[in-house]
């Protein structure tokens, strides 16, 4: 039982840690749309965002591989084969149904994309310190 509540304390200081890190990446990107309004300002920004989560995504992906065990290294090697899949069927997705008329709808494509990738490497993250905690 007190390895379990050590646990949840290790992971919950994790999320914290997740969280700052996620912070900084939000922070950067509200102090440019702060900076520039414009609706191709926000793309920028948003899609400024994107890559710096997805560089966290395969940053953690890369990190995860190196701490697992053969199989469990498959088996993240075929998720994210399958996410990445979904990712794309997902952009696909965004880019038809916000397919209208007003400028800010590519704001609002930019930050679906965004969010989605920006999930998936909170999720790395996380597998990567509940992996880690010693």
């Amino acid at each position: 039982m007190r390895h379990l509540w050590t646990v949840c304390l290790m992971t919950l200081a994790f999320s914290s840690m997740a969280q700052q890190k996620e912070d900084s990446i939000d922070i950067r990107l509200q102090k440019c749309i702060d900076a520039d309004g414009s609706t191709m300002g926000m793309i920028n920004c948003t899609d400024g965002a994107y890559d710096e989560w997805d560089k966290e995504l395969n940053k953690y992906y890369k990190l995860l591989m190196g701490v697992l065990g053969p199989e469990a290294k498959a088996r993240l090697k075929a998720a994210q084969v399958n996410w990445l899949t979904y990712r794309d069927s997902e952009f696909a997705f965004i880019n038809s149904a916000y397919n209208m008329d007003g400028t800010m709808w590519g704001v609002i494509k930019a930050s679906g994309r965004m969010e989605l990738v920006k999930k998936r490497a909170l999720e790395l993250k996380e597998h990567y310190g509940t992996m880690t905690m010693h």
